[in-house]
């Protein structure tokens, strides 16, 4: 008899929503903008946490600062492309709002 866990087809990872690549030039694209996002981290017991402060529900982690800023910038990517994919309108990165802010006002 055949358990119906082995029987259970696989999808492939291109018909899988959370496991497909994302285009790669989407991927660069939201590199840039994520690169931009500031973050904030805080120490807590010898691990550090960050969160992106324009998408203030992205967090990251690590042993050391440089880990948790790596696994924030890798997860602000994610979002950022999940949103440029769906059409979604992203955040604009405060400096860039701070300096469209200072254009007009000069």
């Amino acid at each position: 008899m055949v358990s119906s866990r082995s029987a259970k087809r696989k999808r492939p990872l291109e018909d899988d929503p959370i496991r497909r690549p994302f285009d790669p030039k989407l991927i660069a694209r939201a590199k840039v903008i994520a690169a931009k996002y500031q973050i904030t981290l805080r120490q807590e017991e010898g691990h550090w946490f960050a969160v992106g402060v324009e998408e203030p529900s992205t967090y990251g982690d690590g042993r050391t600062v440089a880990q948790a800023i790596r696994d924030v910038r890798e997860a602000l990517t994610v979002v950022v492309a999940y949103h440029l994919e769906k059409g979604e309108p992203v955040a604009v990165p405060l400096i860039d709002q701070e300096r469209r802010g200072r254009r007009r006002a000069g």
